[in-house]
């Protein structure tokens, strides 16, 4: 076996009902919280339950709840500048994967200064990278699928250039992760759906990455195999506890996995759609996985037969590995139509006369995540994914 590094900082604290241990927590890594929630979750219990747990253990709280989708560099400067005004020591966040890349961003420019977009990896452009870490960041997810508790990224929109990209730094891992599947269960069934597929293309994208090694493809799989086995339910049966519950293990797994292996051409091609058409992080994964998945065979046809294997079960056993491989695609958009998950570009408002400028995109912001694809792809394959994600909607 090759050699590999490994290194993961977050202390992940999982189970049902562990949300009430946040002030013992939180009072090991400060004294004043900047504490971020998603708006949603404002007058509700899950905010009673953290403002009065931290109130118990002696730590001061300045609530902030402007967090948006895809989340915006402005905003995350003026949550920062308040973050500083208020003296705060420590960043708390509760909410998606949106709130958590925002409270991560906050906690780098809050301790390094500079705006927030200075910090984002983009192609021949000046790039700001700390020297050291922001302010200690404890997260509480409340869905199971941007995996964003476990990895060195924050994504960031930058509306006024129409860009989305990412801080890549270990800087802003959070320093502690509280899982509690019980804060999962009122997510509607679209939300699970799309935040689930969100999960598994963390996986897979790990797990067919160029950079994946040993212990990640072992997180990566074991991720799949969890979701495999509980997204129906999870989306059909809300309130079951099992199918949360492994569906946030499998996040987290599935974050991890990226967080050392990177991501691929799905999140090349999705991210940017988000910057131009605002469009739900996990619904653009899913509107190009397939697509991607068949233009990348032969290479990766190993993996990508296992992936059959894992979503295809007793479907698929009987056909050799190239077989195995070639149906991935096909398993993929079953699945889709079992989950209720109608999906394209142009379905969330791409238009033709925006392709060349999505696929300009995908180079100048992404780049580092078409290196890490199996199969190298040139401009001229990006333009044709992307029209092939165009069309797929009316071609099924």
């Amino acid at each position: 076996m090759s050699g590999m590094t490994f290194h993961l900082p977050v202390k992940v604290i999982f189970g049902e009902g562990r949300l009430q241990e946040i002030g013992t927590i939180a009072r090991e890594y400060g004294r004043m919280a900047f504490v971020i929630f998603d708006p949603f979750i404002r007058g509700d219990d899950r905010e009673k339950a953290v403002l009065d747990r931290l109130g118990e253990a002696g730590i001061g709280a300045e609530a902030w709840y402007e967090v948006v989708p895809n989340p915006r560099n402005t905003s995350i400067d003026e949550g920062a500048r308040r973050c500083r005004d208020r003296g705060c020591d420590l960043v708390i966040v509760v909410g998606g994967g949106s709130a958590m890349d925002t409270g991560k961003a906050i906690s780098l420019v809050a301790a390094h200064g500079g705006g927030s977009w200075d910090y984002t990896e983009r192609q021949n452009e000046t790039v700001l990278r700390p020297a050291g870490p922001g302010l200690p960041i404890l997260v509480v997810p409340t869905t199971a699928g941007t995996g964003s508790e476990t990895t060195s990224f924050a994504v960031i929109n930058n509306p006024a250039e129409k860009r989305k990209c990412a801080i890549i730094s270990e800087a802003i891992y959070p320093s502690v992760a509280i899982i509690d599947p019980l804060l999962t269960v009122s997510l509607p069934p679209e939300t699970t759906a799309l935040t689930g597929l969100d999960t598994f293309a963390h996986a897979l994208e790990a797990f067919i990455s160029v950079n994946g090694n040993g212990i990640v493809d072992r997180m990566a799989v074991t991720a799949m195999e969890l979701f495999a086995r509980n997204i129906r339910t999870a989306v059909k049966e809300g309130s079951n506890l099992k199918a949360r519950g492994e569906m946030a293990l499998a996040c987290a797994l599935g974050g991890a996995s990226i967080s050392h292996a990177g991501v691929c051409l799905p999140h090349a091609l999705g991210q940017p759609l988000s910057a131009i058409t605002d469009a739900p992080h996990g619904g653009t994964l899913a509107a190009c996985l397939p697509q991607v998945m068949a233009w990348t065979l032969p290479a990766a046809r190993e993996k990508l037969a296992r992936l059959s294997r894992i979503l295809g079960g007793d479907s698929v056993n009987q056909m050799d590995e190239g077989q195995q491989a070639e149906a991935m695609p096909g398993i993929l958009r079953a699945l889709y139509a079992d989950l209720g998950v109608d999906v394209s570009f142009s379905k969330y408002g791409l238009k033709a006369s925006q392709v060349e400028t999505l696929t300009d995109l995908v180079f100048n912001g992404f780049y580092q995540d078409i290196l890490c694809h199996p199969k190298k792809a040139t401009r001229a394959d990006i333009l044709f994914l992307v029209k092939e994600c165009m069309q797929e909607a009316q071609s099924e």
